[in-house]
């Protein structure tokens, strides 16, 4: 926060306490109070934090420097623009700093690296197109320091507090400042002494090692679709290599870019064996053998928890594994999801029905869940979603395969429930009998099916009760420009012009992760070569173009790439049109 006093810095000289002790003492402190809430923990200071272990400092400056929380619990006191008090939880050093502390630009703002390996160096603030205004007379690039002495840790701490660097420069507005007391100063600053200060296990300035997991339940067809898509990216990568050394042979001086964007590069298969239980260990050991800087992709019919879980303790960026079963969380950080699988698509269904103006709210809903991972995850994403837009509960079942044959029960419950709309969260077994599913429900007597959880089989949907049926679609429709097999025109795709209709498309989105996402990433590491580093530089990327979605849109924080689902229907045909009833982006 910046201060408004006469002074920056009170002291009390020994000789006024031991006149006036201890009516004095009591006025000074309530004087500080009046004047200014934020001078008070600058004038009485807490221990530094001496008694904690090392690792104990390191967990709590994290969580400090990346969350805003104290070692107490509660936020960080942090102020912005004068005496605006703000929830330090929103405004943690890392949501600008960024969690590898290397900084960001957004928004008209650079913010510098706050590493003690930056800090504790004299900076002087490279040229920017800012510097000489255009003839138009446009405002500047950025507002930062040009130049500053290194800092030491008291300059660091006066800092934090009052917003002034050690040149006596005061900082933008928008960066809070922290009156924290010396211990938890002190804890803070030792953290940012830690941060980014070795590179990360797997990387060095010559070569990235990368692995991929595949389980044991991956049929041999899948498992070459990605595995000839991330030889490929190797391969490529090594090429290049090859070349730029040829070029640095001859007598070429490489651009600095071009100096950091040519690395050996090799992957290895970690193959998990047997129950998912046994997944952990087997991951700890290969990890153990041998070290990499991220995990490529990956591909699996099960939950991808335990390998969610091992990435998050491990901290090994997990890059877009091929899995219908994520882990959806608030919280995690290290893997990257193309999309929420098949959860997304039941919250693309419970967004359209809150839209609809002519579904009334006492719409009685029926939900029937196959008793199975995939089953479960669309009612929970359906479920989670109608909840967090204050609908009514709807009623749920979920049965066994065997009992989604019996047409007679189903019958009965339909007759018992009376629903108007039914969610049918199974694979395709129950699609011999969907007309007289859908002949037992009452009008409007919409039934809604995943496109993910049948797949090809969704064009078996009898030509009769198309209109009634409504399908999740998480892929692309609209033609994909960029392409050799780009359509430039808008007609309504089809079953057979829309490639792979609910297949995984494993070959074409492992391409696009590795060749849109992860080597824009790569090719701005340059000599920071951290991990969290990686993640930064791909969260504040632009959204990406590719082929099997309308788009990849990024953001700090963010984990599920693709962010959109259609609801689709089919028209009528042997080779029916596939229709949009709803946009992209419903949710």
């Amino acid at each position: 926060m910046r201060l408004n006093l006469i002074s920056k810095d009170i002291t009390v000289s020994q000789s006024v306490f031991s006149l006036f002790f201890p009516v004095s003492l009591i006025i000074i402190v309530v004087s500080l109070v009046l004047l200014h809430p934020f001078n008070i923990a600058a004038a009485v200071s807490n221990p530094a934090a001496t008694h904690l272990s090392k690792p104990e400092i390191m967990r709590l400056g994290e969580r400090m420097y990346r969350d805003g929380v104290l070692p107490s619990g509660d936020p960080a006191p942090a102020f912005i623009r004068g005496d605006v008090e703000v929830d330090s939880r929103a405004f943690s050093c890392s949501s600008c700093h960024l969690r590898a502390g290397l900084g960001s630009f957004e928004g008209g703002v650079a913010t510098p690296p706050t590493t003690a390996s930056k800090l504790y160096k004299p900076y002087r603030r490279p040229p920017s197109i800012g510097d000489i205004p255009d003839r138009a007379g446009r405002y500047t690039y950025s507002k930062t320091v040009l130049e500053r002495p290194a800092y030491t840790r008291e300059t660091l701490a006066k800092a934090l507090r009052f917003g002034t660097d050690p040149a006596g420069q005061i900082f933008n507005d928008i960066m809070p400042r922290y009156p924290l007391d010396d211990s938890d100063m002190d804890i803070l600053i030792s953290y940012l002494e830690s941060l980014s200060l070795a590179p990360s296990p797997g990387v060095s300035s010559r070569e990235f090692r990368f692995a991929t997991i595949i389980t044991d339940d991956v049929n041999q067809e899948d498992r070459q679709a990605l595995l000839q898509s991330l030889q490929s990216f190797i391969d490529q990568k090594n090429h290049q290599l090859a070349l730029y050394n040829d070029f640095v042979k001859f007598g070429y001086t490489p651009t600095i870019d071009m100096k950091y964007s040519f690395s050996q590069a090799s992957i290895d298969v970690w193959e998990l064996k047997g129950n998912s239980k046994t997944w952990q260990g087997q991951l700890v050991s290969y990890n153990i053998s041998k070290p990499v800087f991220a995990i490529l992709g990956g591909i699996s019919n099960k939950s991808w928890q335990p390998i969610h879980d091992f990435c998050e303790a491990q901290r090994i960026p997990c890059l877009f594994p091929i899995t219908d079963l994520p882990v959806v969380s608030a919280t995690g950080w290290y893997t990257y999801y193309f999309n929420k699988g098949y959860g997304q698509e039941g919250e693309a269904v419970a967004r359209y029905l809150h839209r609809l103006e002519n579904l009334p709210v006492e719409t009685p809903i029926l939900q029937i869940v196959q008793d199975s991972p995939a089953g479960r995850a669309l009612a929970a994403g359906f479920e989670g979603s109608w909840h967090e837009l204050e609908r009514p509960a709807v009623t749920t079942l979920t049965l066994t395969a065997q009992q989604l044959h019996d047409q007679t029960s189903l019958n009965k419950l339909l007759k018992k429930h009376k629903p108007a709309v039914l969610l049918l969260w199974t694979d395709a077994g129950p699609l011999p009998n969907l007309t007289t599913l859908v002949a037992g429900l009452a009008l409007p007597g919409k039934v809604f099916i995943s496109s993910g959880y049948m797949g090809n089989k969704t064009a078996n949907i009898p030509e009769t009760v198309r209109s009634r049926v409504y399908i999740t679609y998480p892929y692309r429709l609209s033609p994909y420009v960029g392409t050799r097999d780009s359509a430039y025109d808008a007609t309504i795709p089809t079953l057979s012009s829309a490639k792979d209709f609910g297949d995984r498309r494993i070959a074409s989105r492992t391409t696009a992760m590795l060749k849109q996402t992860l080597l824009r990433g790569l090719n701005l590491l340059f000599d920071n070569l951290y991990r969290d580093h990686l993640l930064d530089i791909m969260s504040t990327q632009m959204d990406q173009i590719v082929r099997d979605y309308e788009r990849l849109s990024f953001g700090p924080g963010q984990r599920y790439a693709s962010k959109g689902c259609y609801i689709i229907q089919l028209g009528a045909g042997a080779n029916p049109a596939l229709l949009p009833r709803s946009e992209w982006v419903i949710h």
